[in-house]
């Protein structure tokens, strides 16, 4: 799949380069790089050229972009870009999030090896980040989890190792399903997978073999929340746009256990409210949240 890059030299100040990404994602990019003064957005090649008026009537009006580039980055040549630019991500000594091309580390808990291509999920961004710190503070051990919007299936393998004793991936987009089935191979998770339109919903599903996962059952799908009908969850991380979170409540709501928490990201501080009433409607009820800059990510019990 080829993708384009769009590279904004820039003076906004980092709130508005936040919302600069929230509205970007709406318009079908996936993938988001900054650094001082520079920001980078990565979107499939068809939806970029579907939706460039869009795009480009909302860059137009912003002041303090300095200058614009717009290169088309070949599916064979994404590996070389990460591999360049590329950080790992250490959080204390609870988990290690890195590429193949770096080394782990022993002082950690966890180490995660993560081939992120086009997904969202490197644990860069804030939500991410805030997703990683509520599986620090409480572990989904003999916990059935699932990942919802998994992107590189990042957190989905953190509650793996945590000791879930089952994980179920859902991305809409091809690009991330096929990642998250692979970097949970990369980390121990033989996973069963489930390219889009294979499988009505997760009801449908009789239980794996277990001869093909041992210790836990790990799935990737490609789809979105119509899949979930027939599931059973304890836990729930959803770290996707707000707009979608409030579309697909009814979704998470109906599959969490009594009991069971929702992990929401991927929204701002400002959104908290709407969220929250949403979920009142569904049984799910605010313990508490986290947040890092503007972003937030809030911890639900439905009960």
């Amino acid at each position: 799949m080829n993708y384009y890059e769009l590279r904004l030299q820039h003076h906004l100040e980092d709130f508005a380069v936040d919302l600069l990404q929230d509205d970007l994602a709406s318009l079908g990019f996936e993938s988001f790089e900054t650094e001082d003064g520079v920001f980078k957005a990565y979107a499939p090649a068809k939806e970029y050229e579907a939706r460039k008026a869009e795009i480009d009537a909302l860059l137009e009006p912003i002041t303090e972009i300095e200058s614009r580039e717009d290169e088309l980055i070949p599916d064979q040549d994404w590996n070389a870009v990460w591999e360049s630019q590329y950080e790992p991500v250490r959080f204390g000594d609870f988990c290690f999030v890195h590429a193949p091309f770096h080394t782990p580390l022993k002082e950690v808990r966890y180490n995660i090896e993560i081939e992120p291509k086009m997904s969202f999920g490197t644990a860069h961004h804030p939500t991410t980040s805030l997703m990683i710190r509520f599986l620090e503070e409480n572990h989904p051990q003999g916990e059935s989890v699932l990942d919802m919007g998994c992107g590189t299936a990042v957190l989905g393998i953190l509650a793996a190792m945590q000791g879930a004793v089952s994980v179920d991936c859902i991305d809409i987009d091809e690009w991330a399903y096929r990642n998250a089935a692979e970097n949970a191979v990369r980390n121990g998770f033989p996973a069963l997978v489930y390219p889009e339109g294979s499988v009505q919903n997760i009801g449908a599903l009789s239980e794996r073999p277990s001869s093909i996962v041992p210790d836990v059952r790990f799935r990737v799908f490609q789809g979105d929340a119509a899949l979930l009908e027939g599931g059973r969850f304890d836990r729930i991380m959803a770290n996707i746009n707000r707009n979608i979170l409030l579309r697909d409540m009814s979704h998470y709501a109906d599959c969490l256990q009594n009991g069971g928490l929702l992990y929401l990201s991927g929204f701002y501080l400002q959104d908290m409210e709407m969220l929250e009433q949403e979920c009142n409607a569904h049984r799910l009820f605010y313990r508490r949240h986290l947040a890092s800059d503007a972003w937030v990510a809030m911890e639900f019990i439905k009960k």
